[in-house]
């Protein structure tokens, strides 16, 4: 099992390393590898990218990272309105 002690480590590790990242296309799959790390996952297993999905409006669209049953992740480049994600 996973220590408090290494999780914040971790997570620490994390923060600096996407710090200064802005742009969604080159860091999505990084960080989402990144966050799996934090927490001992193997993003292989774990881990859909880029999966299709029907957005409001009935057009398709896709997320950056998804972990049934538990996270749904989309990004933004630096700038970008959050209200189209």
């Amino acid at each position: 099992m996973i220590t408090i002690e290494t999780l914040r480590n971790n997570a620490a590790k994390f923060a600096k390393e996407f710090v200064d990242s802005t742009y969604e296309m080159g860091d999505a799959q990084d960080f989402m590898r990144g966050l799996c790390a934090i927490f001992g996952l193997n993003h292989r297993r774990f881990v859909s990218f880029e999966k299709r999905v029907k957005k409001l409006g009935g057009k398709q669209g896709r997320i950056d990272g998804f972990i049934p049953s538990l996270l749904l992740v989309e990004m933004k480049s630096a700038g970008k309105d959050l209200d189209k994600a």
